[in-house]
């Protein structure tokens, strides 16, 4: 890698937007796993109930609405509540990846949810930085963006509706 090539990257991930994501992510992060944790922990005292799911859905659901205002707000800086439907399906989109990667963890390493949510909450937030920086806070708003991201969630389902059906 060229001289040039590197401080250009370099300069990518010290661009204002970039570092108020990382302050942003973090809150976001402590909120969303205190959330999933409290709720983890409640669904777990409920026999024969996928207690991960349930926990993970409801966290997904209160966290996207707080992470819309500050997201929107301190990083993007776009307050525009139409744009809540993109960012839901971008969380929607995370959410089955977040669900994969922690029963990933818990299946093959025996790492416990609590534990392992915490560990993908970083490649997590890189996701739906990503995400929302390219599908949903852009200036221009394509049909493709919904279409990709709706077939990118219908994969997803598709998937989570199979390892239900051959786990039990």
């Amino acid at each position: 890698m060229e001289k040039k090539e590197v401080k250009t990257s370099l300069r990518r991930f010290l661009e204002p937007q970039f570092i108020r994501f990382i302050f942003t992510a973090a809150l976001n992060t402590a909120v969303g796993w205190c959330i999933f944790a409290t709720l983890r922990y409640l669904f777990g005292l409920i026999p024969g109930i996928d207690a991960l799911f349930w926990a993970n859905l409801f966290g997904t659901i209160f966290s996207v609405l707080f992470n819309f205002k500050t997201y929107g707000a301190l990083v993007f800086r776009n307050k525009d509540f139409r744009l809540i439907f993109k960012f839901i399906l971008v969380y929607s989109v995370t959410f089955f990846c977040n669900y994969f990667m922690i029963r990933l963890f818990k299946d093959r390493w025996e790492i416990n949810n609590y534990v392992a949510a915490a560990i993908v909450a970083v490649p997590i937030g890189f996701l739906n930085y990503f995400l929302n920086k390219y599908f949903t806070y852009v200036k221009e708003q394509k049909v493709w963006h919904y279409l990709f991201l709706a077939a990118l969630l219908l994969l997803e389902v598709v998937l989570f509706i199979l390892l239900k059906v051959f786990q039990g």
